[in-house]
């Protein structure tokens, strides 16, 4: 069974049909979708990027995912994988994923959503930042993550070690205090 369309049609004075073009532009549209758009939905967000600036970003997220696959094969061929080696990528990845939702400076986006969100933004205690530190046990690098879990713990950074484990604890875990 096909839906019935109709048409509607509307007269525009040549100033609102610019106005109306250049948002249709703004959101990537014809003017017909765009008009359609906001009768249905009654907002048209504007298009953050175009067919140029994503062409411009393909190499950019290759580099990044060139990035991850070494750091996968470090880590499968038994090597240690840094903390910093994998902040960097995930703000990478956060900085992409600002500008691909947002549009706006990576920085102010996220700080947005984590004020909606009803949270503190990152930022790692003074005392995690500078050379790193290595488990006592095995001497791997230890990775940086702040707990998820409910309870006093919750949104505090700790330092553990890679090869910690329920059955291993002889490894180094340890709460950071700022």
């Amino acid at each position: 069974m096909s839906e019935k369309r109709r048409q509607i049609n509307f007269r525009l004075s040549d100033e609102e049909e610019a106005r109306v073009l250049k948002m249709a532009e703004r959101a990537g549209l014809s003017i017909s979708s765009y008009c359609k758009k906001m009768a249905v939905e009654g907002k048209v967000k504007p298009q953050v990027i175009d067919k140029e600036m994503g062409k411009a970003m393909l190499p950019h997220i290759s580099h990044m995912g060139s990035n991850i696959n070494q750091l996968a094969r470090k880590a499968n061929e038994g090597g240690n994988v840094s903390a910093a080696e994998l902040m960097a990528v995930q703000k990478e990845f956060e900085a992409l994923w600002d500008l691909v939702l947002y549009g706006k400076k990576p920085k102010q986006a996220k700080e947005k959503q984590l004020e909606a969100a009803g949270q503190e933004t990152l930022e790692f205690p003074s005392t995690m930042t500078g050379k790193e530190e290595h488990c006592e046990k095995c001497g791997s690098v230890l990775n940086i993550k702040q707990s998820t879990k409910p309870g006093e713990h919750k949104g505090q950074w700790f330092k553990i070690c890679p090869k910690y484990s329920k059955d291993d604890k002889g490894h180094t875990f340890k709460w950071v205090e700022d």
